[in-house]
């Protein structure tokens, strides 16, 4: 059967002004959702950003995939003040305002799939974090070949993305309902691959890449934790109520009857991950150099 009608408090969807799929909103509480799950993640890689083997130097330009609110490089120490900082998102919706970005940024509403013919072998670095949720299937290969035109050779690229269903001991909790839920919006209505992580490598040879490196480590989720665990929790499980409204307004699959079952679900997974110790979401860093030649 159908589901209820979304909340009252809708979120903004950049899916909803414009041609663009993404699954889950571009709004304040969003917003802090991602500064939550950018700490985390820089935590678990011990807060070292540049995961390639690159020495910037004055002049260089990085550039940040799927930017968000801004927060992923403009704060890293190990960025030096003389290279030139671009944050590229789909949705200027939670862009830093101009008065609090550094002098040698600038954040541009543009998709990693259009980038000008301008850039062109201008790119030093690229980073991009987290858009499994955000690109097709289709896009996937036409982003990554777009990153291959935009460095400079001997230019890197990374990309950090994670497996797609949380790592745990309990069946509960890798066989749970909240993973069909996910599974009905975004792989059934939105067509994004939950598995890109399987592909990645062989898109990024295909581009051109070579020297495809993958770095692995697990985000705990729950207070056994720590603070990481905390902060992994409150990221990944923000996912399922930053979707909901998308949810709820398209599913036919009869899985919740309404907003409050589907709220219940999420509760439920939430404090199951929160229960039990070695649960972890997995993050992999895919990195990889445009030869010189």
């Amino acid at each position: 059967m159908s589901g209820a009608t979304a909340s009252s408090d809708s979120r903004f969807y950049i899916s909803e002004a414009s041609d663009h799929k993404y699954v889950l909103p571009s709004d304040y509480e969003e917003k802090r959702r991602l500064d939550i799950q950018s700490k985390a993640v820089n935590e678990l890689f011990d807060n070292k950003l540049i995961r390639a083997p690159i020495e910037l130097k004055e002049g260089d330009t990085v550039l940040d995939s799927g930017t968000g609110s801004g927060i992923v490089i403009p704060k890293q120490k190990s960025l030096p003040s003389t290279i030139n900082l671009i944050g590229i998102d789909i949705s200027s919706q939670i862009s830093p305002s101009p008065e609090i970005t550094p002098p040698n940024a600038t954040f541009t509403q543009l998709s990693i799939t259009s980038l000008p013919p301008s850039w062109s072998n201008t790119i030093t670095l690229i980073h991009q974090r987290l858009l499994l949720a955000a690109l097709q299937l289709p896009e996937w290969k036409i982003a990554v070949n777009s990153m291959y035109r935009s460095l400079v050779p001997g230019g890197y690229v990374q990309l950090f993305e994670p497996i797609a269903d949380f790592i745990s001991p309990s069946e509960e909790i890798r066989k749970h309902k909240a993973w069909a839920i996910r599974a009905n919006l975004v792989a059934g209505i939105r067509n994004i691959d939950l598995n890109v992580i399987q592909r990645i490598p062989a898109w990024l040879e295909e581009a051109g890449f070579v020297d495809v490196q993958i770095e692995k480590r697990g985000l705990p989720l729950g207070s056994w934790g720590g603070d990481l665990g905390k902060w992994g929790l409150e990221a990944s499980m923000g996912f399922w109520p930053a979707m909901k409204d998308a949810f709820m307004k398209v599913d036919k699959s009869g899985l919740v009857a309404n907003g409050e079952e589907y709220d219940e679900v999420v509760k439920d997974l939430r404090k199951k991950c929160d229960e039990t110790p070695d649960t972890y979401f997995e993050y992999w860093v895919f990195v990889a150099r445009k030869p010189v030649v």
